[in-house]
């Protein structure tokens, strides 16, 4: 269960990074100009978390659910992209309360 939550801080950290931080604001712009469906997944935090879940989890290979390893993948995933919304909202109302 550590891993998890640790996969779930690592996903809700990349996707805030990548999806409201004025670093990347560049690339979203440029994504959304070239396709509209690949901007705004990265200018999503929820739906980007989603997608980052899935990848740490194939990378890492997590097993919650011990079941025939494609459903367990995929929520596995859910699992960690379901924590992670929480982190990252978190963020989110951090970064409002501060000003930036």
């Amino acid at each position: 269960m550590q891993e998890i939550l640790l996969l779930s801080s690592v996903t809700a950290s990349l996707s805030f990074t990548v999806s409201e931080t004025r670093v990347f604001r560049g690339m979203r712009e440029r994504l959304m100009a070239r396709s509209p469906l690949l901007g705004e997944l990265v200018s999503c935090g929820y739906c980007l978390g989603h997608w980052l879940a899935w990848a740490l989890t194939a990378v890492y290979q997590p097993r919650l659910f011990h079941a025939w390893w494609p459903l367990d993948y995929l929520l596995t995933g859910l699992v960690i992209a379901w924590l992670s919304a929480f982190q990252w909202a978190v963020l989110c109302w951090l970064m409002q309360k501060s000003g930036k």
